[in-house]
Order: C-alpha cells, then sequence, then structure tokens
C-alpha cells in the first residue's frame, strides 16, 4: 500500500504553542449533536473490545474541570468504520519511477538540466529535471512536485498552502468560491490530475477531490489582506481573468482515515502529513504537490479505536493536579493519521491514527479597555494516539 507524508511544506510558520502538547489538521466535518457530558467509562473501550456507538458522539460538551471548557465538534470520516481495527505500523518513503514519469510528464517537451543532490543528508537525495519551457519537476524522499513559470510568477500556493487553512474545511470554502471559471471546464481539471495521479500510481489512496476556483477578486482580496509580497519585496501583481484557476485537493486516506495536514516537532523526532493537491488553468496544468509517499512494512501495534470520548478523558486527567491562570476551550476533536521519524534516522517512518484535538488558551493580560481584560487567544493542540491512548508531546507546530 502506499501513502502520503508531507516532510517539507513551502508556506509555513513554526508556532511554539503554551503546552508542551501540540498538533495539526486536516478536515471532515459531522453535523453538531448534543451528548451526554459525562466522560466517565471504562478507559480501554476503544484498545481491546468493540466500540459501543456511543463511544462515538458527534459532539462533546463537558465543564467538570475547572477552566477546561470543551464544547466540541467530533468529526470521524464518513467511511470509517468505528469496530474496524486500526494499527500503528512502521513504513518506508515509495520509490519513484523517475524516468517513466518525466517521460509520461514531458508532452513533446525536452529536458534542459537535470541536477541531485544532497537535501538534510546522504539518505535524502532530491532529483530535478527542468524542461525546455522551464518547468520543473522535482523528486524527494517521498515527494513528487511540478512547478511551471507560471506558478513561480503568481505563487498560487502561497495563497491556501499552510497549516491554519486545513484545520477547518470551511475555511478554504470561505476564502475560494465554487463557481465555474470562464474558459475552464473542472472536467478538464479533473481528468488532467487523475491522469498525473495514474502515472505515479497512487490512484488506490486517494478520495474524492475537493475543488476550490481560484477567481481574481477572492486572490486579490487575499493579497491585500495577507500583504503579500514578491521575493524581492515588492507587491505581487493584481491578478486578471487570465491567472484563474482551478484548485483540486485530494484527500490521502489510511485505513479509511485522512492525513493531519501537520508539520511539528516532537521529542526528537519529526511529526508530517500527505497531501496532494493540483492547480488548474487556462493553459493547463500549473503545479502540482504529491507529499511523503510511502510503502507500509510491518505491523506494529493494532487495537480496536480508542474514543474520542475516552481520549477526551485523558485531557482532563492532565489538568486534575494543574492550578491554571487560563481558561482552555476545545472545540474540535478529529481523527487523522500522522507520519512520526526521528531526527536520526529519517528513511524509517511509523505511521499512526489519532485524535487531534484543538482549542484555545484564555489569556487575561494586563491591558485592558473600557476597565475589561483584553482577552488574547492562544492554539491549544493536543494528539492522542487512536491506537495507544497514550498523549503524543509536541514541541513546535507549523502546517
Amino acid at each position: 500500500m502506499r501513502i502520503y507524508i508531507k516532510k517539507i511544506i513551502s508556506v509555513c510558520m513554526l508556532v511554539v504553542l503554551v503546552s508542551a502538547m501540540m498538533t495539526g489538521c486536516f478536515p471532515t466535518t459531522e453535523n453538531k449533536q448534543n451528548s451526554n457530558s459525562s466522560l466517565s467509562g471504562d478507559n480501554s473501550s476503544g484498545a481491546n473490545n468493540e466500540n459501543d456507538v456511543s463511544e462515538f458522539p458527534t459532539y462533546i460538551e463537558d465543564r467538570d474541570v475547572e477552566k477546561l471548557t470543551i464544547k466540541a465538534n467530533v468529526n470521524i470520516p464518513a467511511n470509517f468504520d468505528i469496530n474496524q481495527k486500526v494499527s500503528i505500523v512502521s513504513a518506508k518513503p515509495a520509490t519513484w519511477d523517475r524516468e517513466n514519469i518525466v517521460s509520461g510528464l514531458s508532452n513533446g517537451r525536452q529536458i534542459v538540466d537535470e541536477i541531485s543532490g544532497e537535501n538534510s543528508g546522504p539518505d535524502d537525495i532530491f532529483y530535478s529535471y527542468t524542461f525546455d519551457d522551464n518547468s520543473n519537476l522535482v523528486f524527494s524522499l517521498g515527494n513528487v512536485s511540478y512547478y511551471t513559470e507560471m506558478e513561480a510568477e503568481y505563487q498560487y500556493t502561497y495563497y491556501f498552502d499552510n497549516y491554519e487553512n486545513f484545520k477547518d474545511e470551511d475555511t478554504l470554502k470561505k476564502m475560494f468560491s465554487d463557481k465555474n471559471i470562464d474558459g475552464i471546464e473542472k472536467s478538464d481539471a479533473v481528468n488532467n490530475a487523475n491522469q498525473v495521479i495514474s502515472l505515479l500510481e497512487i490512484d488506490d489512496i486517494l478520495g474524492e477531490p475537493q475543488i476550490y476556483s481560484m477567481d481574481a477578486a477572492s486572490v486579490n482580496f487575499l493579497q491585500d489582506e495577507y500583504d503579500a509580497r514578491d521575493k524581492y519585496g515588492e507587491k505581487v501583481s493584481k491578478w486578471s481573468d487570465e491567472q484563474e484557476a482551478y484548485l483540486l485537493i485530494y484527500p490521502v486516506l489510511y485505513q479509511n482515515i485522512p492525513s493531519l495536514c501537520i508539520n511539528a516537532t516532537g521529542e526528537n523526532e519529526s511529526i508530517s502529513s500527505s497531501k496532494v493537491y493540483f492547480i488548474y488553468g487556462k493553459n493547463g496544468l500549473i503545479t502540482f504537490n504529491v507529499s511523503g509517499v510511502f510503502d507500509v512494512k510491518s505491523t506494529v501495534q493494532e487495537s480496536y479505536t480508542y474514543s474520542p470520548l475516552d481520549a477526551i478523558q485523558s485531557v482532563k486527567e492532565s489538568f486534575e493536579n494543574i492550578i491554571m491562570d487560563t481558561e482552555i476551550e476545545i472545540s474540535l476533536i478529529k481523527l487523522a493519521y500522522i507520519t512520526r521519524y526521528d531526527f536520526e534516522n529519517i528513511t524509517e517512518w511509523r505511521i499512526e491514527p489519532v485524535w487531534f484535538i484543538d482549542g484555545k488558551y484564555i489569556n487575561s493580560t494586563s491591558d485592558s479597555v473600557d476597565g475589561k481584560d483584553n482577552l488574547v487567544d492562544q492554539d491549544y493542540t493536543t494528539i492522542i494516539s487512536a491506537v495507544s491512548g497514550e498523549t503524543i508531546p509536541l514541541v513546535s507546530i507549523g502546517g
């Protein structure tokens, strides 16, 4: 089986969190429903036995712990069976048939430059091929990416490819519309992407794409909001309808569980994600990124899924003997998978289903307005293994 793990993300900021336990994202939203606020019960229910559906509510509300408020949607993938077993597995970066892929993507173009070298060390080699139209195809450890001059000039990925935008699926929906773009058929964009996916032999681990319209009005608004600038520090050019394109994001699945969009540092390890996207414009494919492909080697641990109620109970217990100066509000719990690898051995990966728990610290500062404290939100994020139930500590997090 082949899966994707993102190792390098071009646009992200590492955010050092206040908590020693932190994490990332990837969206699947369920309808909000009320559930019993009591989280007591047998914590082994998710580890050794088939699960009770009541242990997997779509909404959890709880205030049993002082200064810890839980009003959280629970996102469980639509095709995930709560009674299936989930596994932690060892894996290795997938190998590519570079010659076949370069030939399949050349479309009559000639290779004018070819280079290779080390990224982070002798086990992390990149291979770069430049076509005669200055398009570039790059292979690295588990990754394949393609860039055209149009991507370099207009920086399409700048506007969406970061950690915060993938936390909740509604974020990208608010940024971009789903309207049709004049002069480009959505079906052409999907067919082109699917041809590349077949060439890469990754069809079997991708779900249906989410399609967004990167129209000129939306992107120009984002330019102003972000104060977007090029590598020389100059403001980027405004878009016209000639730059408009479709963004296709394919969910990458492992055991029917999507990847968590994250690029983080743990205790002597990196934690990363899988991501596949394509951008297709009026002149064809503008860019694509396939991040973190791996081949499963062997099963390390297997169990029934640790439930979200048990995961929240673990969070509550972690605060039992702590006096908190700030309140924490948890708003999202979702099932996803991560990839972990040690700093000293970047080619030996561990794939692990987890519960991603996300919220905010509510900090009271000395500044005040009209006699009231100014509340400043900071991210609170925790990852708990959906296999072992253990909390996975993180030091920093990005996207």
